[in-house]
């Protein structure tokens, strides 16, 4: 590709600063014609396409292959090698929504019922026992170790079904806000580091640079992932635990390279650390869920 030819005048188009060479002192600006055709256009949207594309890989197979080293690089101020951890995030998290909505399409009801429990004492209850009797008349459910009027039975039932029914509607609303809950609770999952390493001099702000690395390849794990149960049915109900023993092992290497402490002591904090988010993430799920069924349905 030829190189742009550069403007006679000294005047900077972007910030109208003296331009003395050829960029601006100011903001940077390349001082160049800003007419161009149709091959310069192609060939700066090649040029940075592949300056784009080299940097998300060379990123990438470093997240994969060395756990901590692109926190690092950015700790230590070397950026212009790597794509920013923000950028990776979210272009991971696109990704990662596109396979996760269509591994939800196909195992979605199957993991709502797993998720909501559907054996509660009233949505088990045959209520064909009740047929011709009085609204008034009174049972004893022993499940429910209580004695209830006929009328109180069927109501019960109709609530704990439309309850039922509400939390499956707010696990579809959770998955399908899965990009946004997320992203909202990064800062929550840096506090998370910044208390386990309180007494280290690193700032808020590092940490949440870590879990935007962590949380990257935790998308991309587990794309690979729920590809299975696609090709192994059964995988299905090991897939949680796979998925946590990958981020178990992970945190624990790269807090290892990124503060150089015993192992013994980066094992309990990775021990921790996984289970916070977890609880974290699963207590946010929860309440989403029942916040949609509620408020919203």
């Amino acid at each position: 590709m030829s190189h742009r030819k550069y403007r006679k005048e000294t005047n900077c188009l972007n910030c109208g600063s003296e331009v003395t060479s050829k960029f601006c002192p100011e903001c940077g600006m390349a001082n160049i014609e800003t007419k161009e055709n149709f091959f310069h256009l192609v060939g700066h949207f090649i040029s940075d396409y592949l300056h784009f594309d080299s940097k998300f890989f060379r990123s990438l197979i470093y997240l994969f292959t060395r756990p901590g080293f692109l926190t690092r690089q950015y700790w230590d101020g070397k950026r212009l090698k790597y794509i920013l951890p923000l950028r990776l995030f979210f272009f991971i998290t696109i990704i990662f929504v596109l396979v996760s909505s269509a591994f939800y399409n196909k195992f979605g009801d199957e993991m709502k019922t797993r998720m909501v429990r559907t054996d509660s004492v009233f949505i088990k209850y045959d209520t064909s026992r009740l047929i011709g009797m009085h609204d008034t008349v009174t049972l004893y459910v022993p499940e429910a170790k209580d004695t209830l009027s006929v009328k109180e039975i069927k109501e019960a039932k109709v609530t704990e079904g439309r309850l039922i029914q509400k939390m499956r509607g707010g696990v579809d609303a959770f998955f399908i806000y899965l990009k946004y809950v997320m992203f909202f609770l990064l800062p929550v999952y840096a506090l998370v580091f910044k208390l386990l390493y309180r007494r280290r001099n690193t700032f808020y702000v590092d940490h949440l640079v870590y879990v935007m690395h962590l949380q990257s390849f935790m998308f991309c794990a587990l794309m690979i992932l729920l590809f299975l149960p696609f090709v192994l049915p059964q995988s299905l109900d090991i897939l949680q635990r796979i998925a946590l023993f990958v981020l178990f092992v992970y945190i624990g290497l790269s807090l290892h390279y990124l503060y150089k402490q015993q192992w013994w002591k980066t094992l309990l904090k990775s021990f921790i650390a996984t289970f916070l988010l977890l609880f974290i993430t699963v207590v946010t799920m929860i309440v989403f869920a029942a916040a949609d069924a509620v408020l919203f349905q």
